[in-house]
């Protein structure tokens, strides 16, 4: 900012502030409630606007005076001194908006590294924001007191304090439960009972932690590493809990244990009764069967497509034919859609594990009922658990070709009705918001709905009954109905 450019704001400050008193003067209302609610009101929307932390010294004056006006007009005081005090008021916050203008103007790109960083909750972090948050505050207070050198000379420094709050915050919120369970990890001492998984799990954990910080922004990503490093904590736990059963066994009782263990596969590889064979020809023969079954599906897989050749190979025979009928061409139509849809509906469902959605057709749309999907009390907030969830349910409306999709949140009836509909819909929508940040379809092609507890799926006088009604089901309508 130039020289020049700074001489003209505070003029101009300085020329609102001696007209001040002179326009409270020449109010034409004799109402001091009004004078008062007024300035009250006028304050709320200067800190919506962040005045009172870019004009700090100003807005309290301001916020005093207002104080003083209450209480004057609390006990009865005279209309003039109720007057004077609410003009004192308005002087102090016309001073502040003017140099809140020239903060925002000197402090552009450290103003913009504290709001990112509040939006992400770095004010959660307790004394690690307040101390940044009062390195800014002697920035804005320099700007007031006309010290504009040393605002410019440190911006820069607080800006980057702002960046790495921003980090920390991200940090403890996407890895907030890996950092937590390798915690217990080391109150529990694994490392002593199962050292090479806690190397393998901390790795993962320190993995997440750099890529967080040096891509802050890619939170798909972020969150993939996060549930690594979770999957790898609860691997260590297992170990350790494996370790601490096979210390307390002799070595025949290991041996049978893994002898059942290799029995129960077998059996549902159809390999017959092998604990008369050594570990390595067990394991060989449950390889072969598992080879065989791979195989087996190729096969199936290779007959599929082979039989979509011939299908096409026939449906081309046909568009040859001269003089098909509309009826006819509507009907292969239909039954093309029909097939595609019935594909559609085969790949989507083995997107998902049993206890995380159930998928079934309905009335031509691809129903997505997550039963994984878990959200706080009472809240709509998506935590980071969620995401790999939303991941494939992204992945499944991405099977088809730009599809309609309608998000309904229902609850169980516990509470009012008209807080559970509230509590439904911005559920559905907290869940449409994240599949459109992350670009699986136009916002119009997504609709939310919330019908709180009017659609139970089961009796709501057991917990189990209440549990199944909290759902969020995904509709998925096709461009083409089957």
């Amino acid at each position: 900012m130039t020289t020049n450019r700074i001489f003209l704001l505070f003029s101009v400050f300085f020329i609102v502030s001696a007209c001040a008193s002179a326009q409270m003067a020449n109010n034409p209302t004799n109402n001091p409630e009004q004078w008062v609610s007024q300035l009250d009101a006028d304050l709320a929307d200067a800190r919506s606007q962040d005045v009172n932390v870019l004009s700090p010294g100003l807005y309290d004056q301001a916020q005093s005076s207002l104080l003083t006006a209450k209480q004057a007009l609390e006990r009865g005081g005279k209309l003039s001194a109720i007057e004077k005090y609410v003009a004192e008021g308005n002087d102090s916050l016309k001073k502040a908006e003017e140099i809140a203008q020239v903060s925002r103007t000197i402090l552009g790109e450290t103003n913009n590294a504290r709001a990112k960083a509040l939006k992400v909750g770095a004010d959660r972090l307790g004394e690690p924001y307040m101390a940044v948050e009062r390195q800014y505050l002697k920035l804005t207070k320099s700007i007031e007191n006309d010290n504009l050198s040393y605002a410019q000379r440190n911006a820069l420094e607080v800006q980057g304090a702002f960046r790495k709050l921003e980090i920390m915050a991200i940090k403890k919120s996407a890895l907030g439960n890996a950092r937590k369970m390798m915690a217990d990890a080391d109150k529990a001492k694994l490392q002593k009972i199962a050292p090479s998984a806690y190397g393998v799990a901390e790795k993962a954990l320190n993995e997440a932690e750099i890529y967080a910080g040096q891509n802050p922004y890619e939170a798909e990503m972020i969150s993939q590493k996060n549930l690594h490093a979770e999957f790898m904590a609860r691997r260590l736990m297992a170990i350790s809990e494996s370790s601490k059963t096979f210390q307390s066994m002799t070595p025949e009782s290991s041996a049978i244990y893994v002898e059942n263990l290799f029995a129960q596969l077998g059996q549902a590889l159809n390999t017959g009764d092998m604990r008369d064979k050594t570990v390595d020809a067990q394991l060989g023969a449950l390889a072969a069967a598992a080879g065989t079954m791979e195989r087996n599906n190729l096969s199936l897989e290779k007959e599929k497509t082979n039989f979509q050749h011939e299908i096409a190979v026939l449906e081309q025979q046909l568009t040859g034919v001269q003089g098909v009928s509309q009826e006819q061409a509507a009907a292969k139509s239909r039954l093309s859609a029909k097939s595609a849809f019935n594909e559609q509906f085969n790949t989507v469902q083995r997107y998902f594990d049993a206890d995380e959605a159930e998928v079934y057709k309905q009335s031509g749309n691809l129903v997505i009922r997550l039963r994984g999907i878990k959200f706080p009390v009472g809240q709509a907030t998506l935590t980071p658990e969620n995401y790999t969830l939303l991941s494939k349910v992204q992945r499944a409306i991405q099977t088809f070709d730009q599809p309609k999709v309608t998000i309904e949140g229902h609850t169980d009836s516990s509470g009012s009705t008209q807080t559970n509909h509230e509590l439904s819909l911005k559920r559905a929508g907290a869940v449409k918001t994240y599949l459109v940040a992350n670009n699986t379809l136009p916002e119009n092609h997504i609709q939310a709905a919330g019908f709180g507890p009017d659609r139970p799926l089961a009796p709501n006088t057991t917990s189990e009954g209440r549990a199944i009604n909290r759902r969020i089901d995904v509709l998925i309508s096709p461009t083409q109905a089957p």
